[in-house]
C-alpha cells in the first residue's frame, strides 16, 4: 500500500507543476484574446473573432510601451500614468515592491549591480546567497554603513520579503547564476528538483 501511495505521489508531484503552468498560460492567453476581440468588435462591429489575436496585440502593446518609456520625448506619458499608483494608499506599497522587483531583474549598467552574490562571514562556516543592491554607500549615514561596505538583499523562502544587510566588500563573491534562478531557488528554500522523489521515499 505504501509503495502504491509513493508511486501516486510521484505522479501527482510531476503532474501538478506542468498542469498549473500550462493552465495559467492558457487562461492568461484566453483572457488576452477575449479582451482584444471585444475591443475589435467595438471598433469594427461584425468582424469575426481571430484566435490568438490577444497574444499578438499584447506583444505589440508591450513593445510599444518599451519604445514609449525609452524615449525622452514620450517617457513623461508613462510617468504621468503611473503617478496615481505611486500615491494611492496601499496600492503604492504594492506597486513600489513590484516595480523594484522588475528593476532588479532588468539588465544593470553598474558593475555587479543586481548580480547574484554569496556572502560569507570569515568566522562562520556558512554562506548566504543574495542580490547585490549597492556597490557604494558613500551617500548613507555612517550609522547605517561605512566605507568599503556594500548592500546585499537576502530573499526569504516561501514568502515575499527578505533582509538587506550591509557587509564589507571582501565578504561578497559574485556567483555565476541568473537572478531568476536564484530567486526561484530562494522561494523554495533551495529545494532540489528531485524533491518529489524525497517526498515519495518518506511515504514508503
Amino acid at each position: 500500500m505504501r509503495t502504491l501511495m509513493g508511486t501516486f505521489l510521484k505522479g501527482l508531484l510531476a503532474f501538478l507543476p506542468v498542469f498549473l503552468t500550462v493552465y495559467c498560460a492558457y487562461a492568461f492567453g484566453n483572457w488576452l484574446n477575449d479582451v482584444s476581440n471585444r475591443a475589435v468588435q467595438w471598433l469594427a462591429p461584425g468582424l469575426p473573432d481571430v484566435p490568438g489575436l490577444g497574444i499578438v496585440l499584447g506583444a505589440i502593446a508591450i513593445f510599444a510601451l518599451g519604445v514609449l518609456v525609452s524615449s525622452r520625448l514620450t517617457s513623461w506619458i508613462y510617468k504621468w500614468v503611473e503617478s496615481p499608483l505611486r500615491h494611492l494608499p496601499v496600492v503604492k506599497d504594492l506597486y513600489s515592491a513590484l516595480k523594484q522587483l522588475t528593476v532588479l531583474l532588468a539588465p544593470q549598467d553598474q558593475e555587479h549591480m543586481g548580480k547574484v552574490v554569496s556572502v560569507k562571514h570569515p568566522d562562520l562556516e556558512m554562506n548566504m546567497v543574495g542580490l547585490m543592491m549597492r556597490n557604494d554607500v558613500e551617500d548613507l549615514d555612517d550609522a547605517i554603513a561605512s566605507q568599503g561596505m556594500v548592500a546585499v538583499y537576502l530573499p526569504m523562502s516561501y514568502q515575499i520579503g527578505g533582509y538587506t544587510v550591509f557587509v564589507p566588500r571582501e565578504w561578497v563573491t559574485v556567483v555565476d547564476m541568473p537572478v531568476e534562478t536564484a530567486m526561484k531557488n530562494a522561494l523554495t528554500g533551495w529545494m532540489g528538483d528531485d524533491a518529489n522523489t524525497v517526498v515519495a521515499d518518506k511515504s514508503t
